[in-house]
């Protein structure tokens, strides 16, 4: 049986389209006159945002941009400047304001009334964290776990330790009794690394890249193209489920527990 589920938290439970993230790179690498594309700031979506700068840094077009400009190449101290930049900007914007996405309330009700544990796992920081929390718990979400990599000896994504950790804490009886769902690839890596099933989830996510407005105004046919693609990344990562919507996951429990049962 099903015994608990492990949400991501941007793009998957809050922050439709993940885009303060999105937004807090690009803020802070402007700041350096370095100039990212969304998608190559989202490649490295899930991660922990220490190794999402580094990884940034690491880009043929990028570390282009920072030779051409500081006629050198990225050191410690430009990572380091980045990072605070970086959190200066989502910290911003966190504290402001944080968004449940679609269906996750009745959702987290259908898991509560089945017994079935909830916690989470993220590439943000404690910091961070503690303003999306409370954010989202004025809205009704409050998990019964949220781990960040600070928890693990800093091993975040795709490593399995967060996922380890929540296993053992809630006494989850055997990996396959408990389910990861996210809205980028490392998700999924983290997921199967872990020996969880791993659903992948397509509105809302970093892999579409969509605002809600973005996406609702496209018509019946780009909708099913836009979803189509998101849907075979997710395929190819190994994801053992693909869904549209948090509302579909209920389903997937109940179809898991039945197969367990036979």
């Amino acid at each position: 049986m099903i015994e608990a589920v492990i949400f991501d938290w941007a793009g998957t439970t809050v922050d439709y389209g993940s885009l303060a993230p999105v937004d807090a790179f690009r803020a802070a690498f402007n700041t350096k006159k370095i100039y990212p594309t969304d998608s190559e700031i989202r490649q490295f979506m899930g991660m922990s945002k220490s190794d999402h700068i580094w990884e940034m840094l690491a880009l043929p077009s990028i570390s282009q941009q920072f030779e051409e400009e500081y006629d050198r190449t990225p050191n410690e101290a430009d990572h380091d400047e980045l990072y605070d930049l970086f959190e200066s900007a989502l910290m911003a914007h966190l504290v402001k304001k944080t968004e449940l996405k679609p269906h996750l309330l009745e959702t987290v009700d259908f898991l509560q009334q089945a017994n079935i544990k909830i916690a989470t796992t993220t590439g943000y920081t404690p910091k961070m964290m503690d303003a999306v929390a409370t954010g989202a718990a004025s809205l009704g979400y409050r998990p019964e776990m949220i781990l960040t990599s600070a928890d693990v000896d800093n091993n975040g994504r795709p490593h399995p330790d967060m996922i380890n950790k929540i296993l053992s804490d809630l006494a989850i009886t055997a990996p396959e009794n408990a389910i990861k769902i996210g809205d980028t690839i490392v998700d999924i890596e983290e997921g199967k690394n872990a020996k969880v099933k791993t659903i992948g989830i397509i509105e809302g996510s970093s892999l579409m890249g969509m605002t809600e407005v973005e996406y609702n105004e496209l018509t019946e046919e780009n909708r099913q193209i836009a979803c189509d693609a998101v849907r075979q990344q997710f395929t190819d990562a190994g994801a053992d489920f693909v869904i549209n919507n948090l509302s579909e996951l209920p389903e997937i429990v109940k179809s898991l527990n039945q197969l367990k049962e036979m």
